[in-house]
C-alpha cells in the first residue's frame, strides 16, 4: 500500500530480522576452533562462516528487489510466503534423516520454487533446476566439505 511507511513491511521486517540473525550466527562461527586446522585450512568454523556470506548475498539481493518495487499487497497476503516457508523448513528438518539428503532435500527445493512461483509453467525447467540445486548443494557439502550426508536407505546403497 502506498501510504504505508516503506521500512514497516513485511518484505523488509522479515529480511532484516534474518540479518540480524545472520549476525548473531556468524559472530558465533569465530567462536568455534579447532586444535587440527592451520592458518587457511578447511575448519568447523568455515561451513558457518561461508553459509554467512551467502545469507548476505541473498538477503541484499531481496532488499534491493524489495525496494525497487514496494508491494501493493495487503499485510496479510504478505505473511503468506514467509509463513509457508517456515512449514517448507520445519518439514525439510522434520523428514531430512527418515528420507535422506536427495529425497528431503528436492521435496524442499520442490516446495520452495512453487512457493515463489519459480518456473511453474515449465514443469521441465522446474524438475531440471529442483535436481540441479539439489546436486549441487550435494555436492558442496559431501564433496567438497565431506559430509556425511543421510541417505534413504540408512546407508545400505
Amino acid at each position: 500500500m502506498a501510504d504505508r511507511a516503506p521500512l514497516l513491511r513485511t518484505g523488509v521486517l522479515l529480511p532484516f530480522f534474518f540479518l540480524i540473525v545472520t549476525t548473531v550466527y556468524l559472530a558465533a562461527a569465530f567462536d568455534i576452533h579447532s586444535q587440527f586446522a592451520g592458518d587457511g585450512e578447511m575448519s568447523p568454523r568455515s561451513v558457518p562462516i561461508l553459509t554467512a556470506i551467502l545469507m548476505y548475498a541473498a538477503l541484499a539481493v531481496v532488499f534491493v528487489a524489495e525496494f525497487r518495487k514496494p508491494t501493493a499487497d495487503g499485510p496479510a497476503r504478505e505473511l503468506l510466503r514467509p509463513l509457508l516457508v517456515i512449514v517448507a523448513t520445519a518439514g525439510y528438518i522434520a523428514l531430512f534423516r527418515p528420507l535422506g539428503y536427495w529425497l528431503a532435500t528436492l521435496a524442499f527445493t520442490s516446495a520452495l520454487f512453487a512457493i515463489f512461483h519459480f518456473q511453474l509453467r515449465k514443469p521441465h525447467m522446474f524438475a531440471i533446476y529442483a535436481i540441479g540445486v539439489t546436486a549441487l548443494f550435494y555436492g558442496l557439502f559431501a564433496g567438497i566439505f565431506g559430509v556425511r550426508l543421510p541417505t534413504l536407505t540408512g546407508g545400505f546403497f
